[in-house]
């Protein structure tokens, strides 16, 4: 008996080290690509910061690009999962539409190393109705249904909004001063997409609380804010 128990926990304990090295080497892609972007970033450096030999890369993934889909593909589908729990007793299309930008705008502050990756991993989404972009265009379409939204063009009314929604994660990511609070450019979005301005402002302005499982960001000493 023990000699069958045997092989099958060495195979056990194989496969957990396997995915743990595979763990390792995606953490570190998402930690290097957050600070140097995705071009500048080599194989060489992914290993080096996940201290495992450049052989186990690709034990695991056959070049840099089918890394950094996986990684794309995970962190825009785990927050619109997070997103879709967020509004999900939510009726009104033009408040789930400003929920979700809002709380994407805000992933700038509650989790950096995730909102570099997603702006600096934006050349790789080379379609919007991928991730994010399925949710976005369910939600708009369900606006327009119900006659909330009048959008003059869908196709660009997607491209605008991904445009503000990235430009406001960066803006603050860099410290800007003067950017706008996120409130704001979901209330310009929401005009943007038919919603009258009055509307728009009381719908935009609903005050939301942290997403779950959002964490806290954390100052240079340690401390939360």
């Amino acid at each position: 008996m023990n000699e069958q128990v045997r092989p099958n926990a060495l195979a056990s304990r194989a496969v957990r080290r396997r995915m743990r090295t595979r763990e390792r080497i995606v953490a570190a892609a998402r930690a290097v690509i957050a600070r140097k972007g995705i071009d500048a970033t080599t194989i060489a450096d992914i290993t080096t910061e996940a201290d495992v030999g450049i052989g186990s890369f690709y034990n695991h993934f056959e070049s840099k690009e089918r890394l950094v889909e996986t990684l794309v593909a995970q962190a825009i589908e785990t927050h619109g999962v997070t997103l879709d729990r967020c509004v999900a007793a939510v009726s009104d299309p033009a408040e789930r539409f400003a929920i979700c930008v809002r709380h994407t705008i805000r992933m700038a502050d509650h989790d950096p190393v995730w909102a570099w990756f997603t702006v600096r991993a934006g050349a790789y989404l080379r379609e919007l109705e991928s991730g994010l972009g399925v949710r976005l265009i369910r939600d708009l379409a369900s606006g327009i249904e119900s006659g909330r939204f009048t959008p003059r063009d869908l196709r660009s009314s997607l491209v605008v909004i991904a445009g503000a929604v990235v430009a406001a994660m960066q803006g603050r990511l860099l410290g800007a001063r003067d950017l706008p609070a996120d409130h704001l450019i979901a209330e310009q979005l929401l005009r943007m997409l038919g919603v009258p301005a009055h509307e728009a402002e009381r719908t935009a302005a609903v005050p939301i609380g942290e997403l779950e499982g959002e964490p806290q960001r954390t100052t240079a000493n340690g401390g939360a804010r």
